[in-house]
């Protein structure tokens, strides 16, 4: 797997992101009403560049809350405001109350198994180079609640092979990716289930990972979409902003980042 540097990146990032300022003139107030985009806590890296490229291109203020999903939904539902929601299509779709018709595909979001360094006593590329056979040997095993896009999915994949009884006592369950991957970094446990996108952001703090792949036998897709209220909700220059921001995440520059990240 190709090394690359995390600070390199980021500003190959910013160059891409900041050469598509042309087709969005600054438009919005700074001291407007912000923005507000909710994310999953996995995918804080490249929201957080987005956010930061769109701000500068445009003018607009964009405010940001970072959780796991059903966290937010309980934000959103308390504060009934919300400008873009990113997340698993399927978790946010079955809360329809939610009122989040319009919808930007993002990417489709993969698992993996990560191990901490020196798993096996030493420093080691790939220690676990079969899953389904590794895993059992391992102390401890890292997830996120169940009712979270990764937990879900772990609990899948863990039923899919046989291994979520057999690993119970096992089994530590936190709120957050990066909770698992501060774990995963610090060297508390063994072994932990990420996002793509959260792997990448800490791959040099960890012993290695192993994509899993979605479909019959393992978990499902998880398809990632931005889910904004209607066209016509809020204020008009909220509402302006909130359709500026859509268009912008369809760019290459932006789908560039989104690829970087693993989406």
């Amino acid at each position: 797997m190709q090394c690359i540097n995390p600070s390199r990146r980021l500003f190959t990032q910013g160059l891409a992101l900041a050469a598509g300022a042309a087709a969005f003139p600054r438009a919005f107030a700074a001291d407007g009403t912000p923005l507000l985009v909710m994310a999953g806590a996995g995918y804080r890296r490249p929201v957080e560049a987005l956010c930061a490229a769109f701000s500068a291109q445009t003018g607009a203020s964009v405010e940001r809350s970072y959780g796991n999903l059903q966290q937010l939904f309980a934000q959103i539902r308390a504060s009934g405001r919300v400008d873009a929601l990113i997340g698993d299509e399927e978790l946010i779709a079955q809360n329809k109350d939610l009122d989040l018709p319009q919808r930007v595909v993002l990417g489709q979001s993969t698992m993996v198994l990560a191990w901490r360094r020196k798993l096996l006593g030493r420093y080691s590329p790939q220690p676990i180079t079969d899953p389904v056979r590794d895993l059992p040997s391992m102390q401890t095993l890292c997830m996120t609640n169940p009712q979270t896009i990764f937990g879900r999915a772990g609990k899948a994949w863990l039923q899919a092979k046989g291994l979520w009884e057999p690993l119970q006592d096992k089994l530590k369950i936190v709120q957050t990716l990066p909770q698992v991957s501060a774990y995963l970094t610090s060297g508390q446990i063994d072994a932990g289930f990420l996002n793509l996108t959260e792997a990448l952001a800490v791959k040099g703090q960890l012993g290695g990972y192993i994509a899993l792949q979605p479909g019959p036998g393992s978990y499902a897709p998880i398809d990632i979409i931005a889910a904004m209220p209607a066209a016509s909700a809020g204020d008009p220059a909220t509402a302006s902003a909130r359709a500026a921001f859509a268009r912008f995440l369809q760019t290459d520059p932006a789908r560039a980042t989104l690829r970087d990240n693993g989406l």
